[in-house]
């Protein structure tokens, strides 16, 4: 389990920053449109649209980053007051439906990835391809997929020990 922990854990942090360049090119991008367009009067054509198209990559190539680490909005109010066995339980569900869930939009953001890809998809007025975003977006939760597999294997042991003791 060790290899696969390091290899997920690789494969996160260089998703992750991949996404922390994305931000960085979009926020050299958005700052030279607002330079061209007050200072020069002369906007980039396409900057609503390539901005956009930064924004899945941004966010979606860093989920399951964020979930190793459980940096992602929890309410605990409750959890922290249960018993380890109420908590492994509470968290195996918790998984289990996000694992599901994820599963899903991880399929059908692919077919929709794929659809831009073969139809050779591009935005309406500058005309660039859509297909890349659109492609961050079942990477990243078949990523998270993964890791919540993980998180869940974990969970789920730790309650077959909770049973035992």
């Amino acid at each position: 389990m060790g290899v696969l922990h390091r290899v997920l854990a690789g494969v996160e942090t260089v998703l992750n920053l991949c996404s922390a360049v994305v931000l960085f090119v979009l926020m050299l991008y958005v700052t030279a449109e607002v330079l061209m367009r007050y200072l020069l009067n002369r906007p980039l054509a396409g900057h609503l649209e390539a901005t956009q198209l930064m924004i899945a990559p941004a966010v979606f190539l860093a989920l399951s980053y964020v979930q190793a680490r459980g940096g992602h909005v929890g309410m605990d109010i409750l959890h922290a007051r249960l018993p380890p066995r109420g908590r492994h339980l509470v968290d195996a569900v918790t998984l289990s439906v996000a694992l599901v869930a994820f599963a899903v939009i991880a399929w059908f953001s692919w077919l929709a990835a794929w659809m831009a890809w073969e139809m050779g998809d591009v935005t309406p007025t500058a005309y660039f391809q859509t297909w890349w975003s659109k492609m961050a977006v079942p990477v990243g939760i078949a990523l998270l997929c993964l890791r919540l597999l993980m998180q869940l294997g974990e969970t789920l042991h730790a309650l077959a020990r909770a049973d035992r003791a």
